[in-house]
């Protein structure tokens, strides 16, 4: 007897499994390709990339070679990536999925991304977004006013040497306005098939769990610190943004002496809980994600997957 799981899906509907980080979306991501024939559009910023896969916890060769990924692994660290940049890649890609007879899955934390594919908006010309903003308040809390200037020279020396370099706000608003892209930007054309996206709720005690165990694990057992080594021998510096994310910036700081490991791995998991709230509160915003209750059930518990798999499913019958 054909059941709905083992029914060929039909072409034209994006899914989707979103959430704040450390969540499971990759465990679950692996889990439903068991079930559906899907492909995986990674809508996570600092997955972009090159080099730095460690510690921005990107899929591994196991779940790679499980499911195909797409999108990792884009530019090097020094080279500008927006939001516009990606959705240029990433919606040729919904289509090349469709022709395949298979379906696009969305996975990743970076709300940004995610809208910005979903719902077709326009980010040429518009340098102001909460999430970005937040992102550059809380480099500049974190780690002062000089990397910001730093990055801001490198990437746009001639708007550097007319902003007042000594004043936070003009130096943060330079950077929105640079880092949103003044290259031409994709339309701005909404999705227009059945879109369902899920995502992984936690208590927070849990989910705080679980950043503090990927923080320490990062560091003592995957190898952090000696990827950080090889992202500075080849020249990155700590003044370029995909360096001062968290992990990344507290990696450096040990390096440099200026702080022990157990302090580097408790920065790293407090800012990771900060990033994680933002994430919260940009997706439980959003009326369409479908909330599944996980509780401290691994992400690839059967019951939690046939759940995602249901709900996945309903936009396609």
């Amino acid at each position: 007897m054909t059941t709905a799981a083992d029914r060929p899906a039909q072409p034209g509907a994006l899914l989707g499994i979103v959430g704040p980080t450390a969540s499971g979306k990759t465990e679950l991501a692996v889990a439903i390709s068991r079930h559906l024939p899907v492909e995986v559009l990674v809508a996570d910023s600092r997955q972009a990339y090159r080099g730095m896969d460690v510690g921005t916890a990107s899929p591994d060769a196991a779940a790679r070679a499980a499911v195909p990924h797409h999108l990792l692994d884009l530019v090097d660290p020094d080279e500008p990536f927006t939001v516009a940049d990606w959705v240029r890649r990433a919606r040729p890609l919904v289509g090349e999925i469709a022709a395949r007879g298979r379906l696009p899955m969305l996975v990743g934390g970076t709300g940004l991304y995610v809208s910005a594919l979903v719902d077709g908006h326009d980010y040429s010309g518009q340098a102001w977004s909460p999430e970005r903003r937040a992102v550059l308040a809380e480099e500049l809390h974190g780690n002062g006013l000089a990397p910001l200037v730093e990055r801001l020279r490198h990437l746009a020396p001639e708007v550097a040497a007319r902003t007042d370099l000594r004043n936070p706000r003009r130096v943060l608003r330079a950077l929105e306005r640079i880092e949103a892209g003044d290259r031409e930007t994709p339309r701005a054309v909404p999705f227009a098939g059945p879109v369902a996206l899920v995502a992984l709720e936690r208590p927070r005690d849990v989910l705080y769990l679980r950043i503090e165990e990927r923080a320490r694990r990062l560091f003592v057992a995957d190898g952090l610190l000696d990827e950080v080594r090889e992202l500075l021998r080849a020249g990155h510096g700590s003044e370029l943004r995909p360096m001062s994310g968290h992990g990344y910036h507290e990696a450096i700081t040990h390096l440099n002496g200026e702080i022990g490991l157990e302090e580097a791995i408790e920065r790293t998991a407090r800012r990771t809980r900060q990033y994680a709230k933002r994430q919260l509160t940009w997706f439980r915003r959003d009326p369409r994600v479908r909330w599944l209750v996980a509780g401290d059930r691994p992400a690839d518990d059967p019951a939690l997957v046939d759940e995602a798999v249901a709900r996945l499913r309903a936009v396609l019958d």
